[in-house]
């Protein structure tokens, strides 16, 4: 297989944004959460129409991007190590959260597509 890992954190294309990765546990019958700030590097761009059409439909409206890293980012999850909530990015001073993802690990990089979170 191609790795194209050299190709996503190029730093002719690459850029550096903000995860901020929400874990947490179940004490006493409530969710604690903690927000932890990861620094990433990688590709993002606006999402493309085909890829805005996987979000569900109530979201297209806020505007959304395409995300690529050597990192893996998360949508809401439960494993061995953690449970949390999905992701969100820090790109351009805006905020999304993580809704789709999709790993090319075999070609050395991971894709997600976010949608902007709306202040109000």
């Amino acid at each position: 297989m191609v790795n194209l890992s050299r190709v996503i954190n190029d730093p002719r294309i690459s850029q550096e944004f903000k995860v901020f990765r929400k874990t947490g546990e179940w004490i006493k019958g409530r969710f604690e959460e903690k927000e932890t700030q990861i620094d990433m590097n990688g590709v993002i761009v606006p999402a493309t129409n085909k890829e805005v059409e996987m979000i569900p439909e109530g979201d297209r409206v806020k505007g959304a991007i395409s995300i690529h890293s050597t990192k893996r980012l998360y949508t809401t999850h439960l494993e061995e190590d953690g449970e949390g909530t999905s992701d969100e990015i820090e790109w351009e001073n805006e905020r999304y959260k993580v809704y789709s993802l999709g790993s090319y690990s075999k070609y050395g990089f991971y894709s997600a597509i976010g949608t902007r979170l709306v202040s109000n």
